[in-house]
């Protein structure tokens, strides 16, 4: 039994490598560096302007401050968690690539979607610090950096829209109860979500028809073991495999 076992965990790492895996933001280490000598970028502060009923799909570049200053007294900073960024255009979404950041680290969040109203939306972005007080203390804080994102009837030459499809990994990784994906449609198609198990059996599975745009799964693994899972997107004779962490 346990050669049986260890043969389908093989299996299913193979399936893993072979498939055309999804993309996932990657920070920009080069431009973003810190330049105040206490880490806490934003880059690009200037994002570029998004088209209406047009994929979006833009990186920013995090790297978060080393202190918080509370009533005057400037706070050790373990870590931060993005909760919420919120005032987003309608019709786009962000994907940060951790769940926690720490500082001295770049990270990055991927705003994506296809927006579906004009104007100009200054996004706010809600954390929760984790600050040294005497020990651990949780400070939920707005972050004042000024980002923008600026929503136009019709974009100038040279901006193209996505014309191939675009899976988005999961957020929260590893997750507790609920997760969620993200799929981005340059066309209607029927699109289909199964999870495996590390043996390879399905736990579960779910068809959608989508019409063009960003549309997101959201997977309730409240009944699941912890442990590794797969998940596989089929979309036509595409396929996008990733893996999905349980947590106890």
């Amino acid at each position: 039994m346990k050669k049986a076992i260890n043969i389908l965990v093989v299996i299913m790492l193979g399936l893993l490598a072979s498939v055309s895996l999804s993309a996932q933001c990657t920070p920009d280490t080069v431009n973003c560096v810190d330049t105040t000598g206490t880490p806490g970028e934003f880059c690009p502060l200037d994002l570029p302007d998004a088209g209406l009923n047009t994929v979006y799909d833009e990186t920013v570049t995090i790297i978060p401050p080393g202190s918080y200053s509370f009533f005057n007294q400037e706070l050790t900073i373990f870590h931060i968690r993005i909760d919420s960024v919120k005032n987003l255009p309608p019709g786009i979404d962000y994907f940060p690539n951790a769940d926690i950041f720490f500082p001295d680290t770049a990270y990055c969040i991927q705003l994506n979607g296809t927006p579906t109203q004009t104007g100009v939306f200054d996004l706010a972005i809600y954390i929760t610090a984790t600050v040294d007080f005497g020990g651990p203390l949780e400070a939920q804080v707005v972050d004042d950096t000024s980002i923008s994102i600026t929503v136009v009837t019709e974009l100038g030459l040279g901006q193209e829209p996505v014309k191939e499809f675009r899976v988005i990994p999961n957020i929260p990784n590893p997750f507790s109860e609920t997760t969620r994906l993200a799929v981005y449609m340059p066309s209607q198609e029927r699109v289909e979500l199964y999870i495996y198990n590390i043996l390879g059996a399905v736990v579960y599975h779910e068809s959608e028809l989508f019409a063009p745009g960003t549309h997101n799964f959201s997977f309730d693994g409240n009944e699941l073991q912890a442990g590794t899972y797969l998940y596989r997107i089929r979309i036509r004779d595409q396929f996008f495999t990733g893996k999905l962490m349980k947590a106890r």
